[in-house]
């Protein structure tokens, strides 16, 4: 299934501005984090949309069956995904723009809270 995501999403992509903004394929995406990487327990990963220039992932996290993730950050997740792959990290040099919102389930309460904007990818 790995090579099938990563296969489909490189057809989805290109390297132009223009083009990529075009395919851009959040819901590929979310299911290559959530079906390939290691993913913390209760969390999960979806795409909402597009919000002006800017890219809408969403990360459900159920706080009350797994509270010890609680210290894990949606963006560092999103930054593990986004400049982890090659293929993504060429969008996030072109110009893509993401944000993951949380979604997190605490005392059986669901709040939202709208994430901060990832525009590039450290350099090592």
């Amino acid at each position: 299934m790995k090579k099938y995501l990563v296969a489909c999403l490189l057809a989805a992509t290109a390297t132009t501005t223009t083009a990529f903004a075009e395919t851009f394929s959040g819901p590929l995406i979310a299911a290559f984090y959530m079906e390939t990487m290691s993913t913390p327990k209760g969390w999960e990963l979806s795409y909402k949309g597009k919000e002006g220039p800017v890219q809408v992932f969403t990360m459900r996290r159920d706080l009350d069956a797994y509270p010890q993730t609680a210290i894990m950050s949606p963006i560092d997740q999103m930054r593990r995904v986004m400049c982890g792959d090659d293929t993504l990290k060429d969008m996030m040099k072109n110009g893509l723009k993401v944000r993951v919102d949380a979604k997190d389930k605490k005392d059986g309460k669901v709040k939202t809270v709208k994430g901060p904007i990832l525009s590039s990818c450290p350099s090592y």
